[in-house]
């Protein structure tokens, strides 16, 4: 049957066979229908290989076809098939050296709950050549007409098998099993080599809950540190640092929409509830060119989107926080509905007493999205989230106590509406529509007596505020196995006001003033094109990214060229460089040690101009089957046109002048970076270091001389260990090591003698009411970040174990001890005087550090239904 096929066609084309007459019942049809219906209605033997064969395509003729061989020139065209006369029967041949390719694409599905399956393995065992599922779960690959078979394979699922051909009527459903649920704690299972991408971490679903976590709050961000390239500013801070980069420097998108604030409780937590994430990507370089608008690192968090055959829901208690979630169809395999709400509990469990000695703090977090499938080829996504945390500290709190009570409430809300489209096997394309609105509130009041008679009230209140609403459209057109374009644009509303301080005092003694706003427009447009080349050894993935702010009195416009190279080498091995440019619009202007939202997220303008990063990183990575991963990285980075202040400026200022206050500068950031990981088996684990150095260089800072970057730290390690005794019961432990942050301690300090004096008839602006019996000193300093805190580590044990279940409820304990050892690790440290509201007490000048946890055990109920 595979025989040539030309020869025997020129000999036979006028055969009688296939000059009889036939007479099409429908103009529309399968391959296979027609061949069965000419064998019906002519009694002539039709003889052909299904493996070569695409029988279930949909085929229609033209209406003229009056014969059999009419009919089968029509419905085979562009198929590589000739039909033959020989000896009384009719042969589909394949045409000499040529094999047809056609396309197979859908969508990749749960068993159980119907959710979309991302970055889901689909290839040709055969050829090995394949794809991988979109973030909406959507695949296209092209297949070789001798292809017997698909292999789909992912993390936490079973491997499947797919037997073909397969019907191309409508798009293609593949729905995976779940491993047994009570693995879902393995840290990561097999990966094919084209899931796998230097510079990018994509975590599964279930290791969020890996590891031991400060108080047991599961933490997607806590969770990306324990790899190379990634660490906090503090301890226990889910404030991510990447590569030597400032906070503001990654990109976090939530659903595709992007936060401005990522931090509960000082940072301690990120906003992001574990229960309600469902993929969490992480890209430290090779940056794809959809990407823009950040200069270190890109977050990208898809939440769940509900379960679509049945209703669930789960309830997890903590003495700091209570959580629940609710899933189910609203429309069984048509649309479902996710919600989960967050709660701290501090402020209810300890009493009116307790706030009223030490102050109130209390958080919350909703996460809802509702999507529904309108056809096979059209679904529409609803996300929305908000997260509040308000914070109230009395001037009598018994810690520090202050001349004024102080308030702070700080707000996250953003919504999305998507609509993705299949627009044919190879065309997938993404349209969103999002809003963006990071609030923050400040506000403080006290109690003066001018004189005996005449007291006075003083409240201020500062407000800080950053709003977007967008427009954004993401295309995939897979050509074929080889080559793939992506490309698309966006439009971006922005609406800053960073600063705005009013009190009720009179404008002669305060100053006040309304918000300064900035409305502008950013533009953005991209292109990629990725290209496998040589058997899929090389991989090329050429793109650019074009972005452009508009405002009154400024444009910037920026083209950002990207490109990756990755050559696979035998035994699962590949060598990959990658470069990238990246722009940065905004900027957050920071002072404050801990992350409380005082900082201000401000715009390029007229005075200030965009940041800008040059990226290069060089990999290599070794795999050992599906057990262990090896990866070593070397990357530098120099940062232009990067931006901080030359004084204190955050919500508390009273100014619309911080432009003044800001300068530029260039950064230089490099290392390398090492990983170890075990993927499977009852011991799974991971080993991380990075061995990295941060520098900054500004021409009015340190004399124009550069000096460690404040986020600089030269070795990080990170080690973390699971073990499951039995099914239903693990234990884990986790080490993180960080070097001393760099810190700026004077030369020499001289005695101020005319503190508080009145020098020509005015009164110093540092007087304090101290100052009758008070020394201030005057620091003398050479050379910025000069000197090293301590290194901040720290061992954490934990356990989860499944208590047992019904067969509709679950029970799961999880329990363990932060900081076993009891670590003192610098939280804040600060050189001064410091005195007590009694006069007399006076601390003498030193270096004061401020430890936050020691060892703290913690524990938590969840229920499942």
């Amino acid at each position: 049957m595979l025989a040539p096929a030309t020869a025997l066609y020129a000999q036979s084309k006028e055969d009688p066979i296939l000059q009889a007459s036939y007479a099409p019942p429908f103009r529309e049809g399968s391959i296979l229908f027609f061949i069965q219906d000419i064998q019906r209605q002519t009694g002539i033997p039709v003889s052909y290989s299904s493996s070569f064969l695409h029988l279930n395509k949909k085929v229609q003729l033209t209406g003229s076809e009056r014969s059999t061989g009419q009919v089968l020139n029509t419905i085979l065209q562009g198929t590589g098939i000739q039909a033959a006369a020989i000896n009384g029967k009719i042969f589909l041949l394949r045409e000499s050296s040529q094999t047809q390719y056609y396309t197979i694409s859908g969508f990749i599905k749960e068993e159980n709950s119907k959710e979309v399956i991302i970055g889901a393995s689909v290839y040709d065992p055969v050829t090995r050549r394949g794809a991988i599922s979109n973030p909406y779960g959507f695949f296209s690959v092209q297949v070789p007409d001798s292809c017997t078979s698909l292999v789909f394979s992912h993390v936490g699922y079973e491997m499947l098998i797919q037997r073909l051909p397969l019907p191309d009527d409508r798009q293609l459903e593949i729905h995976m099993q779940p491993r047994n649920p009570l693995q879902t704690v393995v840290v990561t299972g097999d990966q094919d080599s084209v899931t796998l991408q230097a510079g990018y971490i994509k975590m599964p679903v279930g290791y969020v809950a890996n590891f031991p976590a400060l108080l047991g709050e599961k933490d997607v961000l806590k969770s990306l540190q324990l790899y190379p390239g990634t660490g906090s500013s503090l301890e226990s801070s889910s404030n991510l640092l990447v590569r030597g980069g400032g906070a503001d420097q990654n990109l976090y998108l939530l659903d595709g929409v992007p936060l401005y604030h990522t931090g509960h409780l000082f940072g301690l937590f990120s906003v992001f509830n574990g229960d309600a994430v469902k993929d969490v990507s992480l890209y430290k370089d090779a940056f794809p060119a959809r990407y823009g608008g950040r200069l270190s690192s890109v977050v990208d968090i898809r939440t769940r989107d509900g379960n679509m055959k049945a209703w669930h829901g789960k309830v997890t208690l903590s003495p700091v926080s209570a959580s629940t979630e609710l899933e189910g169809p609203l429309a069984k395999d048509k649309s479902a509905m996710f919600l989960s709400f967050r709660r701290s509990l501090i402020d209810g469990l300890y009493g009116k007493r307790f706030n009223q000695q030490y102050g109130k703090y209390a958080l919350y977090d909703v996460n809802f999205k509702l999507n529904q499938i309108i056809d096979h080829k059209n679904r529409v996504y609803i996300t929305f989230y908000k997260g509040k945390d308000n914070m109230f500290i009395p001037k009598d709190n018994s810690p520090f106590p202050l001349l004024d009570d102080y308030k702070f409430a700080w707000t996250n809300i953003t919504a999305a509406l998507k609509w993705t489209r299949v627009i044919s096997p190879k065309v997938f394309t993404n349209t969103t529509a999002t809003y963006s609105r990071f609030y923050n509130f400040f506000s403080q009041s006290s109690d003066f007596k001018l004189s005996a008679i005449a007291p006075v009230s003083l409240n201020g209140k500062g407000v800080s505020r950053v709003r977007d609403i967008a427009l954004h459209n993401e295309t995939e057109f897979t050509i074929s196995n080889i080559q793939k374009l992506s490309f698309g644009g966006g439009y971006t509303y922005h609406n800053f006001a960073p600063t705005a301080y009013s009190t009720n005092v009179d404008r002669g003694d305060a100053i006040q003033r309304p918000a300064p706003k900035y409305y502008m427009s950013e533009f953005m447009l991209y292109g990629e094109d990725e290209l496998r080349l040589f058997d899929n050894r090389l991989t090329l993935r050429p793109g650019a990214h074009f972005g452009m702010l508009a405002q009154r009195g400024s444009l910037y416009a920026s083209l950002q060229p990207r490109f990756m190279v990755r050559w696979d080498l035998p035994n699962q091995q590949y060598v990959q460089a990658s470069f990238a440019q990246m722009t940065q619009f905004m900027h957050q202007l920071t002072t404050p040690v801990i992350n409380l939202p005082t900082d201000l997220w401000v715009p390029s303008t007229e005075n200030i101009k965009p940041e800008k990063a040059y990226s290069y990183s060089l990999s290599y990575q070794k795999q050992w089957e599906s057990d262990w991963r090896f990866n070593i990285n070397l990357y530098y980075k120099l940062l232009k046109d990067i931006v901080t202040t030359n004084t204190v400026l955050n919500i508390f200022d009273n100014s619309d002048l911080w432009e003044k206050k800001v300068i530029n500068g260039n950064g230089f950031n490099y290392g390398s970076e090492l990983l170890l990981e075990k993927n499977t088996g009852r011991l799974t684990g991971i080993f991380s270091y990075t061995l990295a150095w941060a520098w900054r260089e500004f021409g009015w800072i340190n004399g124009g001389k550069m000096f460690p970057y404040k986020e600089d730290r030269r070795h990080n390690i990170s080690m973390a260990l699971k073990y499951r005794l039995k099914p239903g019961w693990s234990l884990s432990a986790s080490w993180k090591f960080s070097s001393g942050a760099p810190f700026t301690l004077p030369t020499q300090i001289f005695p101020d003698y005319d503190w508080g004096r009145n020098i020509n008839g005015e009164l110093d602006e540092r007087y304090s009411p101290f100052a009758n019996n008070q020394i201030n000193y005057l620091p003398y300093i050479t050379r910025l970040n000069n000197f090293r805190l301590r290194p901040v580590h720290h061992l954490d044990l934990g356990t989860t174990v499944y208590l047992g279940a019904t067969r509709s409820i679950h029970h799961i304990l999880t329990a363990g001890v932060y900081n076993v050892y009891s670590r003192s690790n610098p939280f804040i440290v600060s050189y001064d005087q410091f005195v007590t509201m009694s006069y007399d007490e006076i601390y003498p000048l030193q270096l004061y550090q401020y430890s936050l946890f020691r060892t703290l055990p913690y524990i938590s109920y969840t229920l499942k239904f």
